[in-house]
Order: structure tokens, then C-alpha cells, then sequence
């Protein structure tokens, strides 16, 4: 919010100007011209010095009695530097003349830190490589799929015992063992992804 410069008129006399021999700011601000009786003519300027770093858009305005009116004083851009100069306030065609020394001093930047964790900094361990035997081995179902494999190798015992008993002359026994297996084979396959 930009700060306000208060200037008091009419207070104890017509066309009387009272306001802060000094007045200090970080950018634009107001002037806020408060009426205490009739009806008066203001004429606000910015000397040289301060008009190189601020302006303002109305300088001449009409304040009703008993009413405040706000002349707004911007600066351009953010000064590098302060500069000092003269406001110049007036009243009654020049009648009456008030000056106040204006300071705009640079905006301070606000740093910004972000908190960093320590661990941040370290490089993450690389993965070991694993070795083909330990890929194979992590490849192999779990203790859930236990009952499933031990379930597909007594498919498969049985199988065999059927070629072995019955014979592995009979068309249909070779079949059905083709069948198990290849059926043994996919479940496994299945269970290893």
C-alpha cells in the first residue's frame, strides 16, 4: 500500500497550508489534502530533483470544504539511488506556499533462501549389477505361487508315470503327455512374470 503524505488547509486561516517539513518513501504515494473550511484551489509540483524520479498527473486540483482529496505521486520505475527534493504545495493562486523535502530511497530486495537437505548434495549410490544367476533367481516365482508350481510338477510326475505304465506306443499317451507338458510349461512361464 503506498504511504500517504498528510497536508492540512484551511485550518487556521483561508488558503493556510500546514504538512511535514520531511517526508520519506520507498515508491509512489499519496497526498492527501484534507479541507477543514471553504472550498479551495491546490496546486501540488515536484521540483527538478524529484520530478527525475517521480510524476504526477493532476497537479491542480479543487478540494470542496470540509472534504479530502488525494493527489497521487508516482515514481518511475525503482530507483537505484535516494534522491531528495522539494514538493511544493500551494493554495489561493501561489498565496500561500508550503515545501516539503521528499525522500525516495531504493526498494530493498527481499532475498529468498530455500532450505536445502544435506542429502541433496551426495550423489545417490548407484544400483550393483546383479549377476546372471542372481536375475534368474529373482525371476522365480515366490512362497505364494508355491501350492501352484508344486501343483504343475505332480501334473507332470504323472505324465511321466503314464508314459512309463501305460506305454509310449500309445498315440493318445503321448498326446495327453504333450498336453501336460506344454500346459506345465506355460503356467510356468505365466507364474515368472
Amino acid at each position: 500500500m503506498p504511504a500517504t503524505l498528510p497536508v492540512e488547509l484551511n485550518r487556521e486561516r483561508l488558503h493556510a497550508i500546514e504538512a511535514p517539513p520531511e517526508f520519506t518513501t520507498d515508491g509512489s504515494f499519496h497526498v492527501d489534502l484534507s479541507n477543514h473550511g471553504e472550498g479551495v484551489h491546490v496546486h501540488v509540483h515536484l521540483d527538478d530533483d524529484l520530478s527525475a524520479v517521480a510524476h504526477i498527473d493532476d497537479a491542480n486540483v479543487f478540494v470542496a470544504g470540509d472534504t479530502t482529496t488525494t493527489v497521487d505521486v508516482v515514481v518511475d520505475g525503482t530507483p537505484s539511488t535516494s534522491h531528495t527534493g522539494r514538493l511544493k504545495v500551494s493554495t489561493g493562486y501561489g498565496a500561500e506556499t508550503t515545501y516539503v523535502d521528499v525522500t525516495v530511497e531504493p526498494v530493498e530486495e527481499e532475498t529468498r533462501h530455500v532450505a536445502v537437505d544435506e542429502s541433496l548434495s551426495k550423489p545417490k549410490p548407484q544400483q550393483p549389477q546383479q549377476s546372471a544367476l542372481a536375475r534368474v533367481l529373482g525371476g522365480l516365482p515366490g512362497p505364494d505361487a508355491l501350492p501352484f508350481v508344486l501343483f504343475v510338477l505332480l501334473a507332470v510326475a504323472v505324465a511321466i508315470g503314464a508314459v512309463v505304465f501305460v506305454g509310449a506306443n500309445s498315440p493318445a499317451v503321448l498326446v495327453g503327455v504333450g498336453v501336460v507338458l506344454g500346459g506345465a510349461i506355460a503356467a510356468l512361464i505365466f507364474i515368472a512374470k
